[in-house]
């Protein structure tokens, strides 16, 4: 029998504990919904902000999860978005402090970073936030606008609209199949300092203005939305804010069609080439080729399955998500979890069983039916038992997982996943 090296291994489970340690959580955001006229207006004020219309909960889990799904809808590289996933985490586990009831930067976090690397960060973490925000407001499926506008634009001849520079980030669709276009913007905020949110969201509107009416269907608006962080020891009477504004749409002027179906299937095109299945991920994007046959670890979380992709820091050197992987480890003749006496942790990217099964379907017609018939699932954070230990990450309502189980079953001290053949 062809043995696998423990090192890779070991040096892969070190990671989820790590980042366990740095992000165990729960935090919130308060919403603002700022006047357009006023944002857009020279001197017009928006301070004080109007009373919070609400706010964004999350665990540390949940904001690294729309942080890939932002990371998931711009990059085709599942390797490189997996090495993200981990990487961003941990590389960044002393930006936040997650002691308030407001999320906000640990004290220096402000000014730490230099101009370039600051502002590309908060921008990041702004897009998951923008992400977050779409959420909370029922927009589950989430793809990136300028891409899946140029494809279509290049096959119906369509250029790109005179004295545009840059197109918004998302379009998002919601259970009512109603799309909404989406920009984010973000800061971080010094000490007793008075971001330029206006300055941001007026950004914001001029990067979604007249695109709304180059799309067909037409979105029903737009969002605007800013997010910017404070540090812990801010005395300021500002606290770390989402705020947004959210334009109403304009007449269409010769519009780039797109399909009904475009946006679920840029939202899971995107997920899946983040569990590794590229070429599935091609094919729900431009149609032709056929499904392949293969097998896939899944685990139960609270009645529901999902199949999941187990993933190494080395991707090269270990196929975490192969049947043989973990047969080989089962079949050790020695004791090779001697150093795991307390349990395994195995970090998971995975996606609802029953999606997965209609992004399998054949021909594509059947597809895009079932497609549009998906309702978006209630969204999970907290720890969820399971039969190979327990589950702790995020679920959104579009099926996605991304989270950790731990197994600290030490009778039997690797997991037992569940095989399931499927087409994809």
């Amino acid at each position: 029998m062809n043995r696998l090296p423990l090192f890779g291994l070991n040096h892969w489970i070190a990671l989820p504990r790590q980042v366990l340690r740095a992000f165990n959580g729960n935090s919130s955001l308060p919403i603002h919904e700022l006047d357009k006229a006023k944002v857009q207006k020279t001197r017009a004020r928006i301070r004080p902000f109007p009373k919070s219309s609400g706010n964004v909960s999350f665990s540390a889990w949940r904001l690294a999860h729309a942080i890939k799904k932002a990371d998931c809808a711009r990059w085709p590289s599942a390797q490189v978005l997996w090495a993200g996933a981990s990487g961003f985490i941990l590389e960044n586990a002393h930006l936040f402090d997650w002691g308030k009831s407001e999320l906000s930067l640990n004290d220096g976090m402000a000014g730490y970073y230099a101009d370039f690397s600051a502002s590309g960060l908060a921008g990041r973490i702004a897009q998951g936030m923008a992400l977050l925000f779409l959420e909370e407001k029922g927009y589950a499926y989430v793809g990136r606008f300028e891409t899946e506008w140029k494809r279509r634009a290049a096959t119906q001849n369509k250029p790109w609209p005179a004295g545009k520079k840059k197109a918004p980030d998302f379009i998002a669709e919601n259970e009512k199949e109603e799309w909404v276009l989406a920009e984010s913007k973000g800061g971080f905020a010094s000490p007793e300092s008075k971001p330029n949110i206006k300055g941001a969201l007026n950004a914001g509107l001029a990067q979604l203005d007249g695109w709304d009416k180059r799309i067909s269907p037409q979105p029903i608006k737009g969002f605007a939305i800013g997010t910017f962080l404070r540090e812990r020891g801010d005395t300021s009477e500002e606290t770390s804010v989402i705020a947004f504004v959210d334009p109403e749409p304009e007449a269409p002027e010769d519009p780039v069609e797109f399909p009904a179906d475009a946006v679920r299937r840029a939202n899971y095109a995107s997920w899946l080439s983040l569990m590794g299945f590229d070429d599935a991920a091609t094919r729900l994007r431009t149609g032709p080729g056929e499904p392949q046959r293969r097998s896939v670890p899944v685990i139960a979380l609270a009645g529901r399955k999902y199949a999941v992709s187990v993933r190494s820091v080395s991707p090269k050197l270990l196929d975490l998500s192969s049947r043989e992987f973990w047969d080989d480890l089962h079949d050790w003749p020695f004791d090779p979890f001697a150093w795991f006496r307390h349990g395994i942790h195995v970090e998971l990217v995975g996606l609802d069983l029953e999606v997965l099964k209609i992004l399998g379907s054949t021909p594509d017609s059947s597809m895009r039916s079932r497609l549009m018939e998906l309702k978006p699932q209630d969204g999970r954070d907290a720890p969820t038992d399971s039969d190979g230990g327990t589950f702790y990450g995020s679920i959104f309502a579009d099926g996605s997982l991304l989270g950790e189980l731990r197994h600290t079953d030490t009778s039997r001290p690797i997991p037992d996943f569940e095989w399931i053949e499927v087409e994809l």
